[in-house]
């Protein structure tokens, strides 16, 4: 019976390591990141801001975030998105300084 014991405890021992050690792995993970890319751009008047990916993500990647609170991944190489960015950037300079 206390071989049975011992076994139960350490085979509880060995689970409680195995989770602790994939929440430590995971405590550093990026919040987001891109896998996939929307291709088509998207208009600027429903974006309503934007996120860069961190930099430990796989993928270099931008989130626009629309009115209606959708993430879309873009390509931040993208000549379309960069021209996003610089009006949604202009767009909140204008809206903070009460232009």
């Amino acid at each position: 019976m206390r071989n049975l014991y011992c076994a139960l405890l350490l085979g509880l021992l060995v689970v409680i390591c195995l989770q602790s050690f994939a929440a430590g792995n995971n405590g550093k993970s990026p919040e987001e990141c891109c896998f996939n890319f929307f291709k088509k751009p998207v208009p600027v008047r429903s974006i309503v801001s934007y996120e860069e990916t961190r930099d430990d993500c796989p993928k270099a990647g931008v989130i626009f975030i629309t009115k209606k609170a959708a993430r879309i991944c873009v390509d931040p190489g993208f000549k379309w998105v960069k021209r996003a960015i610089d009006q949604i950037d202009i767009r909140n300079v204008e809206s903070s300084t009460g232009e």
